[in-house]
This record gives structure tokens, C-alpha cells and sequence, in this order.
């Protein structure tokens, strides 16, 4: 879908326009936010800000810069950013509820525990990356940006994004070996 579109329905004075972005973003955001290592109701909570940092601030939105997704994730980014740093000092385990669910249609309860056991092992190894390289995986291989799109949100240049990458799967990889020995 487009977001042009609406998002000049919005500059012309539709304010209930956007309901079609939040629509549109509610689920990529609530999923990278998830992967960033927040709690649903943290997730919830700071997409929710996003969506009202972006209301307010739609007039500094500049097309010609970046897609209107990479602006979003941006915002959506600094605050998770934010919220991290502040919960540092808790330095909490995340709990199961900010694991994604996929459908497990006519599947064996021993495979459905196995899968679940698996996102949570996938889950608990990326919770202990740093930030910037869980950021980086997310937007990449969950929201499928590319390397200029993922360079834009991260503030840096692409090629800090593919060396970024390289390393964040190579010590992903390497946790999850670790877990298996």
C-alpha cells in the first residue's frame, strides 16, 4: 500500500487519514520493537508514541530524505532507545509475551512446544546483543529495509551497517551454539 497518498490526504486537513498509517505501521512496529527486546506492553506503549511523534511532526517529514518508513522506524528507534537505557538498570529478562506467534494450524503439540522453545532460545540470544546490532538484524531480516534504508534509521553509513550485520550474526550464531553444547 502506498502511504503517499494519505499522507497528502493528511497535509490537506484529513486528520482521520491517519488511521490508514497506523494501520498500516501498528504491526511492523510492535514486531521491531519486540525484537529490539521490549515487552509487548512496552512496545505497545512506545508505538504508540511513535505514531503521536509522527502526527505532531508530519510538517518536518521530507520525502526527498528518506521513505516515510524510515522516518517512522527512526522515531520508533530513538525511543526504544530511550526506554532501554532507562530500564538498564533493571536489566530485566524479557518475558515470553513479547515473543512473536505464528500460526500453528494442525500442528502436534510436541512440534508447537518445540517451535516455541526454539523462538524463545532465538529470542533470548538476540536479547543478548547489544542494541544497535539487535536493531540492525531487525530492521534487515523481520522488516526487510535495505542496507541505505537500515544506514538512514541507524544514523551511520552503510558500510557500517554490513560490517554491523556481519558481526551481529556471527555473535548470534555463536550464542546460539553455545547453547547447544
Amino acid at each position: 500500500m502506498d502511504i503517499k497518498p494519505i499522507l497528502n490526504r493528511i497535509k490537506n486537513g484529513d486528520r482521520s487519514a491517519f488511521a490508514g498509517v497506523v494501520q498500516q505501521f501498528q504491526q511492523p512496529l510492535f514486531g521491531y520493537l519486540g525484537r529490539m527486546g521490549l515487552t509487548q506492553s512496552v512496545s505497545e506503549e512506545i508505538a504508540q508514541e511513535t505514531f503521536l511523534r509522527a502526527w505532531t511532526k508530519l510538517n518536518d517529514y521530507d520525502p526527498a530524505r528518506a521513505e516515510f518508513s524510515t522516518w517512522l522506524f527512526t522515531i520508533a528507534r530513538n525511543l526504544a532507545l530511550h526506554e532501554l537505557d532507562r530500564a538498564s538498570n533493571k536489566r530485566e529478562v524479557t518475558s515470553d509475551e513479547a515473543l512473536p506467534e505464528f500460526a500453528s494450524q494442525d500442528k502436534q503439540p510436541a512440534e508447537v512446544f518445540s517451535q516455541h522453545q526454539q523462538r524463545k532460545r532465538l529470542f533470548n540470544a538476540l536479547h543478548n546483543l547489544p542494541v544497535a546490532d539487535r536493531s540492525a538484524l531487525a530492521l534487515a531480516y523481520f522488516q526487510e529495509l535495505d542496507l541505505a534504508a537500515i544506514a538512514r534509521v541507524e544514523g551511520c553509513s552503510v558500510g557500517a551497517i554490513k560490517v554491523r550485520l556481519h558481526r551481529a550474526k556471527q555473535r548470534l550464531r555463536q550464542l546460539l551454539e553455545e547453547h547447544y553444547e
